[in-house]
């Protein structure tokens, strides 16, 4: 799918997508082998490639090894997906990525993109991607005008800071969710932003992803010159929210302990140990073993020689807007209710009658139904360990009944 709509590198897969002779998935045939009816006596032969290219009837034509009949790249890779919602929704999830992580607000190539699959999936299919990219234009506009009436009220050394991507959450993936409390500083820039916004678009307020996002600070670093000797400059670092939030609190005293950090931000101390390391590796902290946790303090010139980088260092600190798990999860809560209704009207279900059922009645709704029973087994295991039903021995589904 990143091939698919990626200009530099996607080669015949960007290509197929731009074909002017291209047409709807519901209008484009597979080749023979593809089709589930077997042939029959009737069957000839397709005409020679030769020939149906014009070079046996004296036309200028040129045979490559992409000549294919009414079928097309496409609708094979959506066959072997499986269904065209499952292709669709794998494309959502990368278009959120992509969006999300435009910090210029630029969506052309996306919009670009995007009209060009509505040619081939239709304009229902797309619906819910399209909203995705007016959402990142409505924020551009929407950024313009509160950084505007930040900055005409803003003193000279508090000017704006916070740029913000306003989605609509009902039309995107899953985002990823981690609990963190960012620093009061850090919390009080979001805060007016909010209530800027709550101005322009009352009544409707801001939830904020903290955990999602970049941050641009400027940090004071000791690291070693060409003579080996150490030297104090202030760099330019893009670091995560999580991140900043951290550092920030060393602005309020130089040394903390993982457990007091943990306290302040609420966030596990074993994400905290990962996410100090950042700085660590940066040289602008360093780290102290004190018993079962670490003491973190900020690097000075006659200890940044000696600082402990002895943890272990996890280089995927980015994190990743769409959380794929979330999203299943999410999807598979709405059919939990389907499931339990099914089960209370009719008492005692085999495994493929609820996937038929399921297949049946949730269609329509943005969670349409397109599991494996594989998937369904697996989901149905995981409420029966949640106590939320129970499986007899010849594999019949009930609702657990608890006793009292």
């Amino acid at each position: 799918i990143t091939s698919l709509t990626d200009e530099e590198n996607g080669g015949e897969l960007y290509e197929e997508l731009r074909r002017h002779d291209a047409k709807p998935l519901e209008e484009a045939q597979l080749d023979e082998e593809d089709e589930e009816e077997p042939p029959t006596f009737d069957w000839e032969p397709p005409p020679s490639i030769l020939k149906r290219r014009g070079v046996i009837t004296g036309q200028v034509g040129r045979v490559t090894s992409s000549s294919r009949r009414a079928g097309d790249i496409l609708s094979m890779l959506v066959g072997i997906y499986g269904s065209k919602d499952l292709f669709v929704n794998e494309y959502r999830i990368m278009l959120a990525d992509k969006l999300l992580g435009n910090t210029e607000f630029n969506t052309d190539k996306e919009v670009h993109n995007l009209e060009l699959l509505k040619l081939r999936f239709g304009e229902v299919s797309m619906r819910q991607c399209e909203v995705m990219i007016k959402d990142i234009d409505d924020s551009k506009r929407i950024h313009t005008n509160i950084r505007s009436t930040l900055e005409s009220n803003a003193k000279e050394d508090d000017s704006p800071v916070v740029d913000a991507a306003i989605v609509s959450h009902i039309f995107w993936p899953a985002l990823t969710s981690i609990p963190i409390k960012n620093h009061p500083r850090i919390q009080s820039k979001l805060d007016q932003f909010s209530i800027e916004y709550a101005k322009l678009k009352n009544p409707r307020r801001l939830v904020w992803m903290k955990q999602l996002g970049s941050v641009e600070i400027e940090v004071e670093a000791y690291e070693q010159d060409e003579d080996g000797n150490l030297v104090s400059h202030v760099k330019e670092v893009t670091c995560t929210p999580a991140h900043a939030t951290l550092l920030a609190y060393f602005e309020d005293k130089s040394e903390w302990t993982s457990d007091e950090l943990s306290n302040q931000t609420e966030m596990p101390e074993d994400m905290i140990r990962k996410r100090m390391m950042f700085w660590v590796y940066q040289s602008v902290i360093q780290t102290e073993r004190s018993g079962d946790g670490t003491i973190y303090s900020l690097i000075s010139v006659s200890e940044a020689g000696a600082n402990d980088q002895s943890f272990q260092h996890d280089e995927e600190d980015q994190e990743q807007a769409v959380s794929i798990g979330a999203h299943e999860e999410e999807e598979m809560k709405v059919y939990e209710s389907y499931i339990g209704g099914m089960l209370s009207n009719l008492g005692q279900l085999p495994l493929e009658r609820i996937h038929s059922m399921l297949k049946t009645f949730v269609v329509g709704s943005d969670h349409k139904y397109d599991k494996t029973p594989q998937q369904l087994a697996v989901f149905l295991q995981l409420l029966c360990k949640e106590e939320k039903l129970e499986c007899s021995p010849d594999g019949l589904y009930t609702i657990l009944k608890k006793r009292s």
